[in-house]
């Protein structure tokens, strides 16, 4: 295994791992605060449609290994925020609205690699890359959900930037990764993330919060609502 193997898979298991502090505080607290599962449940179709594209390309490492991990990461999360939460009809509707993207997913990977779709081994690799990366894109994005309220208050306590910053890494490298592979299906989408991460970096540099409580501290790494 090359080093940029083995550097692309330990980004990418770090990205998956970087909401490990909120949910341990969630553990340790006994309530969910301001954390949102929806990173978390991203995480998780993320990470499953990579390990079906994995499957297809013969990507085990780095590919499948790292994001196999994210699936029993984002499990273990969701597990945690389930139990805290008062809100279970949020969540059973945000991970309904996942089993149906990734139900429509895996039934296209069946027929797709059975012959069914009278597609080649190409095209079904190219159309499971592309749907794999619109998903990644929305792990990118999820982080600017609350952009209006950050500029609006011009403070940014709620950009989740521990996560952002360990998005913005793991891009970077599976950006390179993706050029020396020649994988355009890995390297736009993640490029686009990358601009994303940079653009919520950026604003927490802008607005960071030097002046928040300290309640509002403890939730600088929390996603947003």
């Amino acid at each position: 295994m090359s080093i940029l193997h083995v550097l692309s898979t330990a980004a990418a298991i770090l990205a998956v791992l970087a909401p490990f502090p909120d949910f341990w505080r969630i553990y340790k607290t006994r309530s969910t605060g301001s954390v949102s599962i929806l990173p978390v449940v991203l995480i998780f179709c993320n990470c499953y449609a990579w390990v079906m594209y994995a499957r297809q390309v013969n990507s085990i490492p780095p590919l499948f290994v790292a994001y196999a991990v994210g699936m029993l990461a984002s499990i273990a999360f969701g597990g945690i925020y389930y139990h805290w939460t008062r809100d279970h009809a949020h969540i059973h509707k945000l991970y309904g609205a996942a089993f149906y993207i990734l139900a429509g997913y895996t039934l296209y990977y069946s027929l797709g690699t059975s012959g069914a779709t009278n597609q080649s081994s190409e095209q079904v690799e190219n159309t499971l890359g592309a749907v794999s990366g619109l998903i990644n894109l929305a792990l990118y994005a999820s982080p600017l959900e609350r952009i209006k309220h950050v500029i609006q208050t011009k403070d940014a306590s709620t950009i989740p930037i521990t996560i952002s910053a360990f998005l913005l890494v793991n891009g970077v490298v599976w950006v390179l990764h993706s050029i020396v592979e020649g994988d355009m299906l890995v390297l736009i989408p993640n490029a686009l993330g990358v601009a994303l991460c940079i653009v919520q970096v950026g604003l927490y540099v802008v607005y960071y919060p030097r002046k928040a409580a300290p309640d509002t501290l403890t939730t600088t790494t929390s996603f947003p609502v």
